[in-house]
């Protein structure tokens, strides 16, 4: 019997640990030692986070960001999650990081500023959100769904229409599902969106028109309700929650056999048909 891997990162000193992060950049290898940095905070640890935020090396630098986006202290076992530790000072850090010469580093600030937002941060986004660099914008496009902010709104729907299809991916994510706002504009590039060539482009915003209750999508959404649909559609059929939709769902249902009926797939399926049937039984889906 194949027996589950030790984490050795967890015997490794903090200084190892960055070693091992530098030599594995940009890694799986790499960023599992930047994930066991991120839940040991202590002052010594924000200290060694201080220095490689100071160092001449700009992967150093980055590296630093990168622990300080989510460093936070284990809980102890049973006690579930973890515990933030010294937001301030991370998120100076953090800012700091937006002036850095290098684009990496910016990259790192930029990415740690989506998990840790600071007001401060928006006007250097939206800036940034212009950047001639696909994986800066994209960085962009993660982080300013965290800001419920016009600014961030109208950056966030001018990356939707970005070239890059990752890019514009992230940006309809953050329009159609972190953002709470719906003003015309918003709704006007989800529309446009929903006939991107990209599909997980056009499921995120067939998601962002169903949430806000647009039912126009219903047309589009019955077109779509096959064997071959995917969680966007069915995301999209619960929040819609309209009756019109049962019969498709239903009959979706109705043609699953055996390990179809199961799993995360078929559970969203069951919460759209509960969701478009108020008084189904609890059996129906069987």
């Amino acid at each position: 019997m194949k027996r589950p891997s030790r984490n050795l990162n967890r015997q490794r000193t903090p200084q190892q640990l960055v070693r091992s992060a530098l030599r594995a950049w940009d890694t799986d290898r790499g960023w599992s030692a930047v994930v066991e940095m991120q839940v040991r905070a202590s002052l010594l640890l924000l200290d060694l986070v201080r220095s490689l935020c100071a160092s001449r090396s700009w992967r150093r630098r980055a590296l630093g960001l990168h622990v300080a986006s989510q460093l936070q202290r284990r809980r102890r076992s049973g006690m579930g999650g973890a515990m933030e530790y010294a937001l301030d000072a991370r998120q100076a850090l953090l800012l700091a990081g937006l002036m850095d010469s290098h684009s990496g580093v910016v990259c790192a600030a930029v990415s740690g500023l989506g998990h840790r937002p600071h007001p401060d941060a928006l006007e250097t986004l939206v800036v940034l959100a212009r950047h001639a660099d696909s994986a800066m914008r994209w960085n962009v496009a993660v982080s300013l769904g965290c800001y419920q902010d016009p600014a961030a709104i109208g950056a966030l729907i001018q990356l939707a229409t970005d070239v890059d299809s990752d890019v514009r991916d992230w940006a309809t994510f953050g329009l159609g599902t972190l953002q709470n706002a719906d003003t015309p504009g918003l709704r006007e590039v989800l529309w446009r969106n929903l006939n991107d060539e990209d599909e997980d482009v056009r499921g995120e915003a067939l998601v962002g028109l169903a949430a806000r209750q647009d039912l126009r999508v219903i047309d589009h959404l019955l077109a779509q309700l096959g064997p071959e649909c995917r969680v966007y559609q069915l995301d999209a059929a619960e929040q819609l929650a309209s009756p019109l939709l049962l019969p498709a769902l239903q009959a979706l249902a109705d043609g699953l056999q055996g390990s179809e009926r199961e799993g995360y797939w078929f559970g969203c399926l069951q919460s759209a048909v509960e969701a478009c049937s108020p008084a189904l039984a609890p059996d129906s889906l069987g």
